[in-house]
């Protein structure tokens, strides 16, 4: 990933790793992500809350502020949650905060399908190609959308020019 000089530069190395939450439970302004399997996150890093049905407002970016095995902690900015049970994955986040973007590009090298969504789960970018595709796809379109993760990047690299 490369993020540090304008066009960020992406690749599969960067693709997002995805864990299912199995519950996340409130009290007060924070609450504990449960996870089916071990997570692999650290102190502090991004994570995105994704596909959570039952309680949407849990959908959104956040850091993790303390960790064990299956289990991290984030804070809210809504109080006292409802529970929710098992639905969703968390996922890590290329970048958390918000993005203007003038243009999305994807060098493809082979067949395949780019995902990239904000930290919400909305979607921001995806493109198919079936075969090798010779010209890369551009989307040229000066719009805002709130943090990034890489959902899908089987090959290639994605340049994504910042304003």
């Amino acid at each position: 990933m490369q993020i540090q000089a304008n066009p960020w530069s992406f690749t599969s190395t960067d693709q997002a790793t995805s864990v299912a939450i199995s519950s996340i439970v409130a009290s007060g302004f924070s609450a504990v992500v449960t996870t089916g399997s071990a997570h692999g996150f650290v102190d502090w890093q991004a994570v995105s809350l994704q596909g959570v049905t039952d309680v949407p407002a849990y959908n959104g970016g956040y850091k993790i502020r303390l960790i064990s095995t299956t289990k991290f902690y984030i804070n809210l900015t809504q109080p006292n949650l409802a529970t929710s049970t098992g639905h969703g994955n968390a996922l890590t986040v290329a970048y958390l905060y918000k993005i203007r973007a003038e243009q999305i590009l994807w060098n493809g090298s082979a067949a395949g399908t780019v995902t990239l969504t904000d930290v919400f789960g909305n979607q921001v970018y995806t493109y198919t190609t079936s075969s090798a595709d010779p010209e890369p796809n551009t989307y040229g379109k000066l719009y805002w959308f709130d943090g990034l993760v890489i959902n899908a990047l089987p090959n290639g690299t994605v340049q994504m020019t910042i304003n």
